[in-house]
Parts: structure tokens; C-alpha cells; sequence
């Protein structure tokens, strides 16, 4: 018993002795391949410029046309230093701080690594491109106006008004090399069928003065976007009308009326041209003339309403059919009205001859004892002998009447 015994221990200590020994081995092994010297290649290594704001806020220049922004590098170092590198870790540096010339530079870069590699255990075998070339010019502002296009279509009886946008000029803060060949930021609307005002806000474009697209990468802008409006207007065709005072034989059955245009075309915002029916151009007493009038007026336009078609002014035509005229001796004068200061002291006009219009049946029947001339003198506010307008009254005819205007003289006294 004792002696198996004896056996058993002598084989656990043999057995610790050999995993010592493996262990040791193995210990060996592995510090010998992580000393080893290894070479590792590295494609789109990034190029980084540091003292780039230190640059800018002492001498106020900037960085920019670089030759080129990845480097492919190769290095030597120990498995253990480099071996689980990857591109993403490496970075080729230039220090632009010191910089103080403005103009085309090229400089060699150095690579940097992060805190767990040792870099001066690490040497550079190749790289391409070796050195890189960049241009230092001074950062300036310049203002450059804003053009806006509008792609797009309005719905049928609906027109688009000059497109509106703000602002006007957008100021570029970058390198005086690139700020020269920007001519103009360019701003594009869309929207197709549009039947109401649409407002934006849209993003813009760089422009040279061959109307081509500009880098804008490393510019600053004091604005994001253009803020477009696309006024949306209805149009609408209106008849164009005239009102009319009858009298004197002239009814709305017996009155022709021709106006040259008859429509014209509008165009504003739809709550308001929905609502317009018809434009009256002018107002007319058909007592003013005897059978016919020919006389232009002026279109007037509601206010936010344009006039689409352009044409100002219309022509209008009226003409009383089926009545004549006729002149008749008028002898009975009265008047009304007179302030209770003053008095008349002769009435001058003995006879005036008034123009009569009605069917010519009436007209024949119509005498001087038929007209009554009635001056109306409640405006008198002075004495002495004047000219009033008179009213001329057809007594017992209510479809003749008299045409035109008259004026008789007075002599007032207080």
C-alpha cells in the first residue's frame, strides 16, 4: 500500500514538471514571433492637416486644392508594435502652424499612430505619394447675387407671377482663390399644377460665369438655403359693363349698347377674382345725349387684380332706337330751393329752347305748354345775376323727356 502510494506521487511531480516545461516552451515561442520584424501595407491612409485654426486666427489664411486626401504607406516594425494596425489607425499628419507665405506648398507628412504603438520602433519602408501639395491663400468674404429659376406648371385658369425671393445677395466666406470664380448662387422651385402661392425654403448652388456648377466644399455661407415664393394668381375672363340712367323715351328695350373689348382677362388672388362678375367702365345718363353716343373710358381694375389681356381703355357705343327728337320753345320758369335770405329779383331767360326725345307719336303731341323749366337755387350764396342749371320737366308725358343740359339767368338779391 505504501508503496503505490509512493509510485502516485512521483508521477504528479513528474507531471508538474513537464507542464512547466511546456509552458515554458511555449513562452518562448510566443515572445519570439511577437519581436519579430514584420512589414504591413496600408492603402487610404488619410492625410490630416493640424494648426489649421491656429493658422487661420493668426495670419488669416487657409488650406485648400490639395494634391491629394489618402496616402498608401508601407512600414516595418515588431509583430508586436504593428501587428494588429489597421489603415483607419494610421494617419498622415502635416503641421501647417508655422505657415506664414501665402502660394502652393509641398511638404512631406509624418505618420502617427495611436498611443499603443511605439513610433520610433516604427520605420517607414515606401510611400505613394511621398509628399503632398496644397495651396495657402487668404480667407476673404465676398457678396454675390442670388438667381432663382422656377420649374413647374400651373393648374388650367391659373398663372404664376414673378417668382419672389429672399435674399437678394448671399455673402461666401472662403479663399480669395475660390471666392473669385464664383459668380452667382442659383436657387431651383419646383412644383407642377399649382392652383395656390407656394413658399419654400431651398437649397442653392454655386455658380461660375460660364453658368457652371462650383466645388462649395470648405466655404461658409451667412445662409443655408433661399427662402422662394411662386405667387399663384387665378385668371379669370370678365365681361366689361356699362351702367345706365333711362329717361326721356330711353328704356333698357330700346338701348343698344356696344363695347369694344366686352371681356377682358384678370388675374389676383383667387378669394378675390372668384368674386368679380363683371367691371363697369363707366356710369351714363342717356339724358346727356339725344339718340347716340360714342365715348372711350378707362378699365378700371380692382386693387391686387392685374389686367392679363393689357388693354386699358374700352370703346363704348350706345345708340336709342325707335325715338326721335324735338325742338321746343320752353317759357314757363320757376325755381326751388331759395335761401330765406335772398330773393329773386328777375328771373332774365324769357325763352329757351329745349331738345325733346320720345316716339315720334308722343313728339306730336308734345306743346310748349307741355315743358316746365325749374331751377334748383338752394347752392346760391351770393347776389347779383348768374347762370343756374336748370331741370326741364314734359308734364304729362312720362315716356318723352328732355335731353342735354340748360342754364338760364338770374338776378338774385338778399
Amino acid at each position: 500500500m505504501t508503496k503505490k502510494k509512493s509510485k502516485l506521487f512521483d508521477s504528479r511531480i513528474l507531471w508538474a514538471i513537464a507542464s512547466i516545461v511546456a509552458s515554458l516552451f511555449i513562452w518562448v515561442y510566443i515572445t519570439g514571433t511577437q519581436e519579430e520584424s514584420i512589414e504591413k501595407t496600408f492603402n487610404n491612409v488619410e492625410v490630416q492637416f493640424i494648426g489649421e485654426d491656429t493658422l487661420q486666427a493668426s495670419r488669416g489664411y487657409v488650406i485648400n486644392n490639395i494634391s491629394a486626401e489618402t496616402v498608401s504607406v508601407k512600414i516595418s516594425g515588431t509583430r508586436r508594435n504593428i501587428g494588429s494596425l489597421s489603415a483607419s489607425d494610421v494617419k498622415a499628419t502635416i503641421d501647417v502652424s508655422l505657415i506664414s507665405t501665402t502660394g502652393t506648398i509641398t511638404q512631406y507628412y509624418t505618420l502617427t499612430f495611436p498611443d499603443s504603438v511605439d513610433p520610433d520602433a516604427v520605420s517607414l519602408v515606401s510611400s505613394n505619394p511621398s509628399v503632398i501639395s496644397f495651396n495657402v491663400t487668404r480667407m476673404s468674404s465676398k457678396e454675390v447675387p442670388v438667381e432663382v429659376q422656377w420649374e413647374g406648371s400651373t393648374a388650367e385658369g391659373y398663372i404664376a407671377e414673378d417668382v419672389e425671393f429672399e435674399p437678394s445677395v448671399v455673402t461666401i466666406s472662403g479663399p480669395e482663390s475660390e471666392l473669385e470664380n464664383i459668380e452667382y448662387v442659383y436657387a431651383v422651385m419646383g412644383g407642377d399644377e399649382l392652383t395656390m402661392t407656394r413658399t419654400a425654403e431651398v437649397p442653392f448652388v454655386l455658380m461660375d460665369k460660364d453658368d457652371k456648377e462650383l466645388d462649395s466644399s470648405g466655404l461658409e455661407f451667412d445662409v443655408d438655403t433661399i427662402s422662394v415664393t411662386i405667387p399663384i394668381s387665378m385668371m379669370k375672363e370678365v365681361p366689361l359693363y356699362v351702367q345706365c340712367s333711362y329717361g326721356a323715351g330711353a328704356t333698357e328695350e330700346n338701348t343698344f349698347i356696344k363695347i369694344e373689348p366686352s371681356t377682358i382677362t384678370i388675374s389676383g388672388d383667387t378669394s378675390v377674382v372668384s368674386s368679380i362678375n363683371r367691371i363697369d367702365v363707366a356710369t351714363i345718363d342717356l339724358t346727356d345725349f339725344a339718340l347716340t353716343l360714342q365715348d372711350t373710358y378707362a378699365i378700371p381694375i380692382p386693387n391686387d387684380v392685374e389686367n392679363v389681356t393689357g388693354i386699358t381703355e374700352a370703346k363704348v357705343t350706345i345708340e336709342i332706337q325707335g325715338v326721335s327728337t324735338k325742338q321746343v320753345t320752353a317759357t314757363n320758369f320757376s325755381y326751388t330751393g331759395l335761401p330765406d335770405r335772398y330773393s329773386v329779383e328777375e328771373i332774365i331767360t324769357q325763352s329757351l329752347e329745349v331738345k325733346v326725345r320720345g316716339t315720334q307719336e308722343v313728339l306730336d303731341q308734345i306743346q310748349s305748354s307741355n315743358i316746365r323749366v325749374v331751377a334748383d337755387l338752394s347752392e346760391i350764396s351770393q347776389t347779383g345775376i348768374m347762370y343756374v342749371p336748370v331741370r326741364v320737366i314734359v308734364d304729362g308725358f312720362t315716356d318723352a323727356g328732355a335731353v342735354g343740359d340748360y342754364m338760364i339767368a338770374i338776378k338774385i338779391r338778399s
